[in-house]
Formats: C-alpha cells, sequence, structure tokens
C-alpha cells in the first residue's frame, strides 16, 4: 500500500475531504481520529504530515503548529497498513508526546519516519508479508489528561464499525 505521490503535504484533521489525498491514503490512525470527529466526539485538534519523509518539510509546517498555539502537541505515527483488517502495528513504530517548538517537531517527525526501518518494524512487516509501506505523521495538541483510556473503531469481538 503506497501513496502515488511523493509528495510531502499536510491537511487538518475532521476536513481531510478538502486535501487532494483519499482516506485511506492518511493511514489507519489518522483515519481512526477522523471517524471519530465525524461522529460528533471531541478530539484534539491536529493534522496529518501526509508521506512524511525524513528532513523534508511542507513549507507550511509552521503555520500549521503556529495554528495550534505553538504549544506542546503529540507527534504520533500513522502508517499506511497500520492498525488494518489483517494486520495491528500497535508498539511497533514511534510517537513522540510533549513536542514544543519548530525544531522539536521536525525531529519529532524525522524520530517517526525513522521507525519505518526499526528491527522490530521490519521483522513484523516481513511477518505479515507487508511491502512498501508510507509512514504519515498526526500532530495533535497535547492533552494533559488526568485520565485516559481506548476507543475501538471498531467492535473487537462482532468486528461491526457501527458500534464503540
Amino acid at each position: 500500500m503506497a501513496i502515488t505521490s511523493t509528495e510531502t503535504t499536510l491537511c487538518w484533521l475532521g476536513k481531510t475531504d478538502l486535501c487532494t489525498t483519499s482516506q485511506h491514503q492518511l493511514g489507519g490512525k489518522a483515519q481512526g481520529l477522523n471517524q471519530l470527529l465525524d461522529w460528533g466526539l471531541t478530539v484534539p485538534n491536529g493534522f496529518v504530515v501526509i508521506n512524511a519523509q525524513a528532513g523534508i518539510y511542507p513549507e507550511e509546517l509552521a503555520d500549521f503548529y503556529q495554528q495550534l498555539g505553538n504549544s506542546k502537541v503529540a507527534v504520533r505515527s500513522s502508517a499506511l497498513g497500520e492498525d488494518g483488517a489483517d494486520s495491528s502495528f500497535a508498539g511497533q513504530y514511534e510517537s513522540v508526546l510533549n513536542v514544543e517548538g519548530l525544531e522539536a517537531l521536525k525531529a519529532a517527525i524525522d524520530h517517526c519516519v525513522s521507525s519505518l526501518a526499526s528491527e522490530r518494524a521490519n521483522a513484523y512487516q516481513r511477518e505479515q508479508q507487508i511491502q512498501g509501506t508510507t509512514m504519515n505523521v498526526v500532530v495533535q495538541t497535547m492533552v494533559d489528561a488526568k485520565a485516559a483510556g481506548v476507543v475501538f473503531t471498531v467492535d473487537p469481538v462482532s468486528g461491526r464499525y457501527d458500534r464503540l
């Protein structure tokens, strides 16, 4: 599963219909967050770096980060094929929390991208016979939570998409 364009672009969560990419090219995490927003649930503001590449940043990155308040953010992997119907890359790719400042944001994006080639991710890809995945990165406003939980966007028992 690979993105046909090699250009690195940005897209706001919840407004991905305005992007030139299709939903399936956002990666599992970004797709799941968009689904939660479509259902009217509260999700921290953020954007997706589509086709993220180490050392290559869209010109608009500073503007997007500024619109999040130039505050602490969570930088999270959202690779193609991650959290798919046949495989789950849970814990295989990296996320970086409490990132503050544009240079730190760039370093965190690079860290997520480099996790594509980690030993554990490569081993899992071989085991699942997955080739040529592309990294997208979700950048969201950091939430100082008192409690946290998990929402399954697919019922893990029945496989239904219409219940949380």
